[in-house]
């Protein structure tokens, strides 16, 4: 589960992965460079909120995050899927890892998949899955390097068209996943 959590942190096309995907039709590195940037980001944004989650009682609020994160997974699902016709992001200045960690870090997108999602999975499933969530990222970031270098000049738009359909799948069964935690919780603490 943690595998398929970090697949669906790090798939979702949006302002990252259209620098590495940019990056990736020069040179498979440029594009895992960004990649490893924005999970710089994510294990920043994974102590806050591994702080915040032991600072703070919040296991009263569990089926209240899972809701959010269940509405959070099912906006990124709708977002994603009527962006699929916009075009690629400029490719931003300077090294690929600070444009990942950069975006990463002031993404309202990653910061609040790790408030929501992220917090809730802590909660419910403790530190191997956050682990696991890290080994998904990094098989990402990897696997869609490599495809976007090989296969850029001969596919172009279909390759961008299978990363939109793979991400809105994989959020959208998310989005069932945590409605299912929150309904399930809230039916067994009446």
């Amino acid at each position: 589960m943690g595998i398929l959590l970090g697949v669906s942190l790090a798939g979702p096309p949006g302002p990252v992965t259209a620098i590495l995907v940019n990056r990736a039709t020069r040179s498979i590195w440029k594009g895992i460079f960004v990649g490893f940037g924005a999970m710089t980001a994510d294990f920043i944004l994974m102590i806050v909120i591994l702080v915040f989650g032991q600072v703070t009682n919040i296991s009263r609020f569990n089926n209240y995050i899972y809701i959010l994160g269940s509405i959070f997974f099912f906006y990124l699902a709708i977002a994603i899927y009527r962006s699929r016709e916009e075009g690629e992001a400029k490719d931003a200045e300077g090294s690929g890892f600070v444009a990942g960690l950069t975006i990463g870090l002031i993404n309202p997108m990653q910061i609040g998949w790790w408030f929501t999602a992220g917090l809730s999975v802590f909660q419910k499933f403790g530190y191997l899955t956050m682990v696991f969530l890290f080994v998904g990222i990094l098989a990402w970031v990897f696997f869609i390097a490599t495809i976007i270098y090989k296969a850029s000049a001969r596919y172009g738009a279909k390759v961008s068209y299978a990363i939109m359909i793979f991400s809105v799948l994989s959020l959208g069964f998310f989005g069932v996943l945590f409605s299912y935690l929150a309904l399930s919780g809230i039916v067994t603490s009446f």
